[in-house]
């Protein structure tokens, strides 16, 4: 699986051919790679930076759910791909195909089900019985499951069952299509109620490049429908007020995200190079919906910029917290238009993920990196600033996204934000083309402000013999979680995606098929899912690990308190003898600091305990 496999017991795997981009709505079609290189100003160039030391990734048993010959799990936005359950158990899917050949016949839903022990067998034939692509996995009834996924020409594919891994699909078509219209593309679906019985999905209408026609005036209409009783009865396929050619030319595949419902309020988030990012919210279920601008594009209906502008590369996910306010994230780069917008120019070389909540105004028109910066909406950037120095004859592999993109986001039930992402690297495939792993950050909400756990990033991929010689994308994340999130990505030995190769003479990075394997890490969260302290209550403040960890100097903890009011670090060795003391008195809601100076103790394993009033929670520190 891994490249360091190869290069040890010299390997050699022959793959036939692949063949055409099938049903793909590729944005750069006419890309021309500029080689510029954009460095953020407020981002000194210093190669790696201070690793997070509290969020390792870790396996679940076998992490391998699936092998997959089709490489590209999404154009853009990531797919709802695997679900954390109450009891422990998770499913997980992906797009699925064991063939290299033109057209992948036996393309379909590849899926694999952990029962709390031990992962199912991986899948060696698709969910459903007709050639589909995009399949999506959602909660389904009291204890059951859904896949919903788009076939070439016809109505949504819908695949449920009673009960979670095991029992026969019981397959049907979506009884609905808009008028003139013969498919419907690239869906993203959410499902709430008690039983999860209320079925939400927004999708495309077929662009006429991929066979399909104009709906009042779009070429690629975005259309909202649902179903209150479990897929029995569907409500008409509607265009929400302010999505209509009134306000844009037409939409991108997989270019908007669900988030998580929180009880009857629903949230997507929409956006690309050339449009607005917007949000849409319904607070009844979807009777209603409210339009928020996020990011106001002065290319919605067109136009011609010669000038290089900073943009949402297509890339978002969207998140509702306890209070259900949206939390939106997307991708950040600098793209351009020019004659007469029918050639499309991007800096391959431009980073970022932009943030953004319901409490915060309208993101500046001009996106700049530096004033987000100060606003702490620019929150994630390439981790180690020598990938914008590769040495000659490495090559950046095209993704025509940002440098950080395909994010996810999830609000767990402490109000703690998980932003994973796929970001560059400067490790490189066998062909020298640059390899991507999966990054994170975390913050929390506390009231209306967010908090950002200090200014490093984790390489959650980052285990040297797992995944170093590995392309890590599509990080797909569980809405749900306990002590971890739980982040299902697509592992390869090469750089690029192979499907997106094809057909595109601008495209660098690999053009031969290879297996994907469909890998489950868990993120560690630096406590429990509801922060459980020694008594058993929810406390009113977090304590982050102390970074770095491990440790032979100064290490610092980060507190994040919700109530005012005097603070206390504890050191103390395995024996449960006080080494050290630090107090903060008249502490105000926020985020605090203790500096430990672990220079003044021997090497080995410590724990430090933060106190507020009689809560505390204790974590381990390991000093060298």
């Amino acid at each position: 699986m891994k490249r360091i496999l190869t290069l040890v017991i010299a390997l050699c795997i022959g793959i036939g051919a692949f063949a055409q981009f099938d049903a793909m709505m590729q944005k750069k079609a006419n890309v021309v790679l500029t080689g510029q290189r954009e460095l953020i100003s407020d981002l000194p160039v210093i190669g790696v930076q201070q690793s997070n030391g509290y969020v390792p990734g870790s396996i679940l048993t076998d992490p391998v759910t699936a092998v997959t010959m089709y490489d590209l799990q999404s154009n853009y936005s990531n797919q709802r791909r695997v679900y954390l359950y109450p009891d422990g158990t998770v499913g997980a899917v992906c797009i699925w195909s064991q063939q290299a050949n033109t057209s992948w016949t036996d393309r379909g839903t590849g899926y694999n089900y952990f029962d709390g022990t031990s992962w199912g067998p991986k899948p060696t034939a698709r969910v459903e019985s007709i050639r589909v692509g995009w399949g999506e996995y959602l909660p389904f009834g009291a204890t059951g499951e859904m896949i919903i996924a788009h076939e070439a020409v016809g109505p949504l594919v819908i695949n449920t069952r009673a009960t979670k891994g095991t029992g026969t699909w019981t397959q049907t078509l979506m009884p609905t299509l808009p008028s003139n219209i013969t498919a419907m593309f690239w869906p993203r679906s959410v499902t709430n109620g008690s039983n999860h019985t209320n079925i939400h999905i927004i999708a495309l209408t077929q662009p006429t490049g991929n066979g399909g026609q104009l709906y009042n005036g779009m070429n690629g209409a975005l259309l909202y429908c649902q179903s209150l009783d479990g897929g029995t009865t569907w409500t008409s396929w509607t265009q929400l007020a302010g999505t209509s050619g009134t306000y844009y030319t037409n939409y991108t595949a997989d270019t908007y995200s669900w988030a998580e419902p929180h009880g009857d309020t629903l949230a997507f988030t929409v956006g690309s190079s050339f449009m607005d990012q917007f949000l849409m919210k319904s607070t009844d279920n979807g009777t209603t919906w409210t339009k928020t601008i996020i990011y106001n594009s002065p290319y919605n209906l067109g136009g011609s910029s010669p000038n290089y502008f900073y943009c949402p590369d297509g890339t978002n996910a969207i998140a509702l917290d306890n209070q259900g306010t949206a939390h939106v994230v997307f991708g950040l780069m600098q793209d351009s238009i020019t004659n007469g917008a029918s050639t499309y120019y991007y800096k391959p070389y431009t980073e970022g993920i932009a943030y953004w909540n319901e409490n915060m105004p309208q993101l500046i028109q001009s996106l700049n990196p530096d004033s987000l910066f100060k606003h702490h909406q620019y929150v994630a950037w390439v981790k180690d600033t020598m990938v914008f120095y590769p040495p000659t004859g490495v090559t950046l592999t095209t993704w025509f996204t940002s440098l950080t993109s395909f994010p996810d986001l999830v609000i767990d039930n402490s109000n703690r934000l998980f932003l994973a992402w796929s970001g560059e690297t400067t490790l490189v495939d066998p062909n020298n083309y640059t390899l991507r792993h999966v990054f994170g950050r975390d913050g929390v909400v506390v009231g209306d402000t967010v908090y950002w756990h200090n200014d490093t990033l984790v390489d959650i991929t980052g285990d040297w013999l797992q995944y170093n010689f590995s392309e890590c994308m599509f990080p797909s994340a569980s809405p749900t979680s306990d002590d971890y999130v739980y982040i299902l990505f697509q592992a390869d030995d090469y750089g690029g995606s192979y499907v997106k190769s094809i057909g595109n003479s601008s495209y660098e990075g690999q053009n031969t098929p290879d297996s994907n394997y469909m890998t489950l890490i868990k993120w560690e969260k630096p406590w429990g899912d509801d922060g459980v302290n020694e008594k058993h209550e929810k406390p009113t403040f977090s304590v982050g690990q102390n970074f770095p960890n491990p440790v032979n100097g100064l290490t610092k903890v980060n507190v994040y308190i919700q109530n005012s009011g005097n603070l206390s670090l504890k050191v103390t060795d395995l024996t449960g003898q006080t080494l050290m003391n630090l107090e903060k008195s008249n502490v105000l809601p926020g985020v605090s600091q203790f500096v430990i100076d672990a220079s003044q103790l021997s090497p080995g394993v410590y724990f430090y305990t933060v106190k507020q009033g009689d809560q505390s929670i204790t974590k381990k520190m390991i000093i060298e």
